[in-house]
């Protein structure tokens, strides 16, 4: 047994014993070295074959339960197929066997859990801690004697021992279990002394009890046994790794302990610290102090910041400034977190979009949490649910890699497909319809269509094999196949891409896992796939890690540090709650409460210390300096700097704000680019600029690609040659009667919501409007009476969407009072109906600029001989006599009228009555009725609008203007007329 310290050379250590057998005469397939993971086996065996300086084939270089499982395969019973049954899957399993045994087989205390997630990994630890105990299902009900919770858990673990047993499945703490069983045999154990010439074990303060019995009975077979460890870095408690294992090896007859006194990492500084947080770690076992590495330039701090958003921000700078001021690499920095998925996933995309290159390892994450897994699911859950699709689906679906139609893009769609009258007046539901019934899109011409059509037909073709009863995998393959994203990801792959290998391993592995659930199959069985998917939520254990390729600064957490160490080592969001984690202990299921020989009540100060040790190990990662941080204490965030905080013996310092400017390439870019374009700099000073924008810009990556595209002049905002001709010089140009109105209102709005397709979606009054404008199309001629209208009414009602319940009761009463008043006026209207929803063009020549006239009239009339036309309008505010006067749309009605756009209808007849607004939510009986004067011969109001707006469209400058529209513009944050700092 050889103890030491953080740095003090263990696994160098046993590297160097495995290379020295290996010199003597031994191989790589007769030592048995066992790591605590599968990343440290891999690393390990990269050391000792490039101290070996040769190739080796069947490197016996794996973890505990590798070894046992190969055990279990190359001298068990060869009729018995073992399947290895991972974390994620085992929990699963579990919730599977709670929902079909009910839950009257649990105490009334926790019925009402039972069927939870939580309920379900409580179990999963429970479990699998009765057999690193050594623990049958009996022995656990004898323990739990008067505690019926825990007599329930015997009794279910009867019942999942059978049935793993039938399956052939093994969890990781069963197969140890057996494996020890096996070695019970005598011609087992001869042909393991003869196999094996040695057994080396690092990091043997992660094993649990049941693990250091296997190593036990492998030395009491006569295997040498060589075994390296520090009880203060033991972070696998929560998975059953137990203080007791190295006192057991410790014990075993003949067993020497050896200590390392010599530090090789940590400088003094560091050593310091790490000395301040050992003296609150428990000392049974521990290694002998270790000398700190001599040295220059050791630094432990300790910070606060104002919130978590300003610690990621002094991060970021403190990394780039190691790099550009201090003259580390990337790769020598790591940030340490407590959690993978609530602090490195965001991390990662902050640090990202700073310009900070970062590595995360694959299996950080849980698999349903990746991007590319998420897409392929919501493809199969789109496939499987393709009549009932939700908008927040549809959303996902158009939006990612799969059809990669964006919201701008959608809209596009969406007006087009209502222009002509497909679909409910709800608009999100038309997407959704036409991904079912593809060929709804075949008339629809743009790329906007063919996108979505084609994603539709793929899902069609998806959820045909479904119907057939083909298995998930088949499906899936389906979908991942059925478009370009794949060829994507690969060409990004093969140009570097981090973030596509990390998609492709995640790919891979989804479909590992489909492949291994082949009873899987049909509409539920994918709905069981991806429900069983997105529920995992421990990280998936592959044998495909992806390989840090030392390119960026390391994120990762306390856990998967142990086995590297950096210069500088940043440990991030130390607060109380946080780290350490203590609000999930309470539990109902607690598997630190089971002991071999009794139950234990539950405690806390276990965990403490468990996440004490998390955090020793974290800093002592740190060769040179080590930065420890937390936000403070708000009424966002009320948790408080961690008690950890204090324990390094530096005194926090409170960081008020933001750190200064950014030290990135595009604020360089950008501060070089204002240089070189002002005036008010000397001419030698713009030229130094702009020779340095010429550098950058010429600047080329691996795949001789421009390194800084900001730097180019031809990526600049007015400088970048049009994508398309100039719209301007199309002949004629069209304005309809809404737009006239609101390219006068404020041209920048016009052009940002109608030009730029970028106006945001329409609010339920928008929907309500379409309803009765189309009830009112149907009751028009008399053929829907005003029964039927409210009926129509109320089959529509469900599809719109309001803030709150009582906005959506108010409302609908409004409209049936709405309709009522419209049945009356239609059946007491004098007027000749010629026609409804009656689509006209008239052309027009203004200030020598052909124009098109073009729109919609609600309702179009004849009245004492004249054209007059009705508008309908639902709105709560009625215009007032003199808006009326000057309503854009009538106007334009009345001006097509008299060009003989309704020629059609109304043959030879030009001359026009005064048109009206028909105010469908106000009056009495009958509704209000708004009539606009009829418009001079020759020049008028309308007139002067019109030349107005071709003004503006002919000289391309859409000026913001402010009034009263300013209220509801979805663009105000950028607009310089009511905030001339938006666009800094």
């Amino acid at each position: 047994m050889v103890l030491g310290g953080p740095g003090t050379g263990k696994t160098t250590t046993l590297a160097a014993a495995a290379a020295r057998r290996l010199e003597e005469g031994s191989t790589l397939e007769r030592l048995v070295i066992l790591t605590a993971s599968r990343q440290a086996a891999q690393e390990l065996r990269r050391d000792i074959i490039r101290r070996r300086g040769g190739a080796e084939v069947g490197a016996r270089v794996t973890t505990v339960h590798g070894f046992a499982l190969g055990l279990l395969r190359e001298l068990g019973d060869p009729a018995q197929d073992l399947r290895l049954l991972r974390a994620p899957e085992q929990e699963q399993r579990l919730r599977d066997l709670l929902e079909g045994e009910g839950e009257q087989s649990w105490p009334e205390e926790v019925r009402a859990a039972a069927r939870t997630r939580a309920f379900a990994r409580q179990l999963r630890e429970v479990l699998a801690r009765a057999r690193q105990l050594g623990l049958d299902p009996e022995h656990v009900i004898e323990l739990a004697l008067g505690d019926p919770v825990f007599e329930a858990v015997g009794r279910f673990f009867e019942t999942y021992l059978t049935i793993a047993d039938f399956d052939g499945a093994l969890d990781y703490t069963e197969l140890v279990h057996r494996a020890r069983l096996l070695l019970a045999d005598t011609t087992v154990a001869e042909a393991c002394r003869s196999r094996f010439d040695a057994v080396l074990v690092d990091d043997a303060q992660e094993l649990d009890q049941v693990a250091a019995n296997l190593l036990g009975d492998l030395a009491r077979i006569g295997l040498p046994l060589l075994v390296f460890g520090d009880p203060q870095q033991r972070l696998g408690s929560f998975r059953g790794a137990s203080a007791s294992s190295i006192t057991l090896l410790r014990r075993l007859p003949g067993a020497e302990t050896l200590g390392l006194v010599t530090g090789h990492r940590n400088r003094p500084a560091v050593a310091k610290a790490l000395a301040g947080i050992r003296e609150r770690l428990d000392a049974g076992d521990a290694p002998p102090a270790a000398a700190p590495t001599p040295g220059g330039g050791s630094l432990v701090t300790v910070s606060i910041y104002d919130d978590s958003a300003a610690e990621t921000a002094h991060l970021a700078a403190a990394l780039r400034e190691a790099v550009l001021v201090d003259g580390c690499a990337w790769h020598e920095l790591a940030v340490i977190a407590r959690s993978g998925r609530s602090q490195l996933t965001p991390l990662a995309r902050e640090l990202t979009a700073r310009g900070i290159p970062v590595e995360v390892a694959g299996d950080e994450l849980a698999l349903g949490s990746q991007c590319a897994v998420e897409t392929l699911l919501a493809g199969l859950t789109g496939a499987a649910n393709l009549e009932h699709l939700g908008n927040e689906a549809v959303t996902r679906l158009l939006a990612g890699p799969l059809c990669e139609l964006d919201a701008v893009g959608q809209r596009a769609l969406i007006r087009s497909l209502l222009a002509t009258g497909a679909g409910d007046p709800d608009s999100r539901d038309l997407l959704g319809k036409c991904l079912g019934r593809p060929e709804l899109l075949k008339a629809f011409p743009g790329p906007e269509a063919e996108r979505v059509r084609a994603l539709g037909l793929l899902l069609v073709r998806a959820a045909g094999k479904l119907t057939r009863g083909a298995p998930v995998a088949e499906v899936l393959w389906t979908i991942w196949n059925g478009t370009g994203w794949p060829d994507r990801l690969r060409e990004a792959a093969l140009a570097g891409s981090r973030g596509a290998n990390q998609d492709l391993d995640a790919v891979v592995e989804l479909f590992e896992l489909a492949g291994r659930r082949q009873e899987l199959a049909g509409h539920h069985g994918a709905d069981a796939f991806c429900s069983a998917v997105m529920r995992e939520e421990i990280p998936a254990d592959t044998g495909r890690e992806l390989s840090i390729q030392g390119r960026g600064v390391r994120l990762l957490t306390a856990h998967r540090s142990r086995t590297g160490s950096w210069r500088r080592v940043y440990v991030i969001g130390v607060s109380e709650g946080t780290w350490p984690q203590t609000g999930w202990r309470g539990l109902l299921l607690d598997p630190d409460r089971l002991a071999p020989d009794h139950l234990d009540a539950a405690s806390t100060a276990g965990q403490i210390a468990s996440e004490r040790r998390s955090f020793y190990v974290a800093c002592s990662r740190a060769s040179e300096q080590l930065h420890i941080s937390a936000p403070a204490a708000s009424e966002a965030e009320p948790a408080e700097p961690s008690r950890f905080c204090r324990e390094p013996g530096v005194a926090p310092v409170r960081v008020a704000g933001l750190p200064g400017q950014r030290q990135t390439a595009a604020s360089l870019i950008a501060e070089l680019r204002r240089v070189a374009a002002d005036p008010a700099e000397s001419p030698a000073m713009r030229r130094a600029a702009a020779l340095r924008l010429a550098h950058l810009a010429d600047i080329t990556d691996q795949q001789c690609r421009p390194a800084f595209r900001e730097a180019r002049p031809e990526n600049w905002w007015g400088v970048k040659q049009p994508s398309s001709p100039d719209w301007r010089t199309s002949r004629p140009l069209v304005i309809t009667g809404s737009t006239l109105q609101a390219l006068l209102t404020c041209p920048r709005q016009w052009f940002l919501s109608r030009r730029g397709g970028a106006d945001r979606p329409r609010g339920p009054q928008a929907g309500v409007g379409d309803v009765i404008h189309r009830l009112a199309q149907r009751a028009a001629w008399g053929t829907m009476g005003l029964a039927e209208m409210l009926q129509g009414l109320d089959e529509v009602w469900p599809r719109l969407r309001f803030e709150a319940r009582w906005m959506e009761t108010a409302e609908k009463e409004q409209m049936r009072r709405a309709l009522t008043r419209f049945h009356t006026w239609n059946e007491t209207n004098p007027d000749e109906l010629l026609g409804v929803e009656v689509n006209f063009e008239a052309p027009i020549v203004v200030k020598d600029v052909p124009v098109l006239l073009r729109g919609t009239v609600d309702r179009l009339e004849l009245r004492d001989g004249k054209l007059s036309v009705v508008d309908l309008k639902t709105g709560r505010r009625p215009p007032t006599r003199a808006e009326v006067a000057e309503h854009t749309q009538l106007g334009v009605y009345q001006l097509a009228a008299r060009l003989g756009a309704f020629e059609a209808l109304a043959p030879g007849i030009r001359e026009v009555a005064e048109p009206s607004l028909l105010q469908l939510r106000h009056g009495g009986a009958l509704p209000e009725r708004q009539f606009q004067p009829v418009l001079p011969e020759g020049p008028s109001w309308l007139t002067e609008k019109l030349e107005q707006a071709v003004e503006i469209l002919q000289r391309g400058t859409f000026e913001a203007r402010e009034g009263p529209q300013c209220a509801w513009c979805a663009f105000g944050s950028s607009c310089p007329a009511i905030n001339p700092g938006g666009m800094e």
